[in-house]
């Protein structure tokens, strides 16, 4: 063999090794990085192919490993401009018995940790950024919503937008469609003003205003109807909803100065700034000496109807109202003294409530207590163990917003229960057809199904209605 010859042998044979050891590589990377086999999944948004349209089909990356742990299996960079399609371990909702194990398509891993920035009276940075059409999906994607979850919001949107009345508002009391609607709500207490709110808050949280979104009529026409029912004192500065027959008027009160100022929050409409301040500073005035608000205004405190005005007070701020430092602090004082023990809260100082529980550590979150205090982790493990409820949509409304802030693995289980369970026990027919109601069950005389399913919708909102604290970069929370 010449040396020519020989020499172009060994170049042969190092460029063989050298593509055999790029193809090692590369298949080596492909077992560990976990590309496995890509899939399309299509998302659908609206209801079903009855009520509304596939819009997208996404590819996602999945591992081949289905037993990896996200953090081996490059979860942390899976795709979430999808809705999760697919969760693990889902529990049947009513018996707690796990009915299947399935894949995770994306990461809802949460830290629990970090320490949280507080403006100078402790209320911390949040955002209503998730709710945009760019991002809600996103949000719900990377917090634990699927598109089941969102064709129920969906369904709720279209079922109240239909039981909207002539004037804007809404009732409690189900005297839009005449014998259509059931279930004796033509009985109830009509509630106008709460009712209004509530399905306000519900359109607002999926991101409609009344600039925007496919229910911008309604909104529109919701927003005018509070701020024309108005009342307001002789010097203009404080405004207020309050009716005689009312039985709980700061409840009322409280969701309408809520559902306002999410609006302005939200769109910055400059014609909504002068009411939104009024009801504010009524809100400061009806405070009553013990830093509470009870049912009536200046009346002893009620924890129940503190998380409304503290909630109201939060989205003020955020929407550039001035808010009185000193009506947060007396708020505070009375939040102490409603505790029962490091993390368990009452009701009128009675016994303990998982209720008041989960409404007193949500303020507590908010007002900047860092998800790592001791109370908080007690009160996470309190919840959990006591699950969601079959009945009670106000427990489960505070309840899941809880968890949800807390994060980590008990968050993911709850969402699990919680989540399925509304999905499950939906209408899915008739002209009922997207909201909720349990004939029988209700922990509360006067609910009828306009208050549950407007409870419900803003429940499975949960993901994208305010940004987890410690994902808060902005200033728009902090005094």
């Amino acid at each position: 063999m010449s040396g020519s010859q020989a020499k172009t042998r060994w170049i042969a044979s190092l460029s063989s090794f050298v593509v055999h050891l790029l193809l090692l590589l590369l298949l080596a990377v492909w077992t560990v990085v976990g590309l496995g086999k890509v899939r399309k999944l299509s998302v659908e948004s609206g209801m079903s192919d009855d009520h509304g349209e596939q819009v997208e089909t996404v590819e996602i990356s999945q591992s081949s490993d289905a037993d990896a742990s996200p953090a081996s299996s490059g979860a942390d960079t899976l795709s979430t401009t999808t809705l999760v399609a697919e969760m693990p371990e889902l529990l049947d909702p009513l018996s707690g018995q796990t009915t299947g194990q399935l894949e995770t398509l994306a990461d809802a891993i949460r830290f629990a940790g970090q320490t949280l920035t507080s403006g100078p009276t402790g209320f911390v940075g949040l955002s209503t950024e998730s709710r945009t059409v760019e991002n809600r999906r996103a949000a719900a994607a990377r917090h634990g919503g699927t598109a089941a979850s969102e064709a129920a919001v969906e369904a709720a949107l279209a079922y109240l937008a239909r039981h909207q009345r002539n004037n804007g508002s809404w009732s409690m009391g189900f005297d839009v469609c005449g014998e259509e609607c059931t279930d004796g709500c033509i009985d109830l207490d009509k509630k106008d003003i709460a009712a209004t709110g509530l399905a306000l808050l519900c359109f607002l949280g999926a991101g409609h205003t009344m600039h925007q979104g496919e229910y911008s009529d309604n909104v529109s026409r919701g927003v005018y109807y509070l701020v024309q029912n108005m009342k307001f004192r002789k010097d203009g500065t404080q405004g207020y909803w309050l009716t005689e027959q009312a039985a709980a008027q700061m409840y009322e009160n409280g969701i309408a100065t809520l559902a306002l100022c999410e609006s302005l929050q939200m769109t910055g409409d400059t014609s909504l700034k002068g009411p939104c301040q009024a009801a504010i500073n009524y809100i400061v005035a009806a405070q009553h000496k013990d830093g509470g608000w009870g049912y009536h205004p200046s009346t002893p405190g009620d924890l129940s109807i503190v998380g409304w005005q503290m909630m109201a007070l939060k989205s003020a701020s955020a929407a550039g109202i001035k808010v009185i430092h000193e009506t947060l602090h007396l708020a505070d004082n009375f939040l102490k003294r409603e505790a029962s023990g490091p993390f368990l809260y009452t009701y009128r100082r009675g016994k303990p409530t998982a209720s008041m529980t989960a409404i007193g550590n949500l303020i507590r979150i908010f007002r900047g207590i860092t998800l790592t205090d001791g109370g908080l982790m007690r009160a996470n493990d309190y919840i959990a163990k006591q699950g969601p409820s079959r009945v009670d949509s106000y427990y489960n409304y505070y309840a899941t917003q809880f968890m949800f802030q807390m994060g980590g693995e008990r968050w993911k289980n709850w969402n699990l229960v919680m989540r399925e369970l509304l999905v499950q026990t939906q209408v899915q027919q008739g002209h009922m057809a997207g909201s909720w109601y349990t004939d029988g069950e209700l922990p509360y005389p006067n609910a009828g199904r306009i208050y549950i399913t407007t409870m419900n919708c803003l429940t499975l909102e949960v993901y994208y209605r305010y940004l987890p604290v410690y994902e808060s970069s902005t200033d728009e929370f902090k005094f």
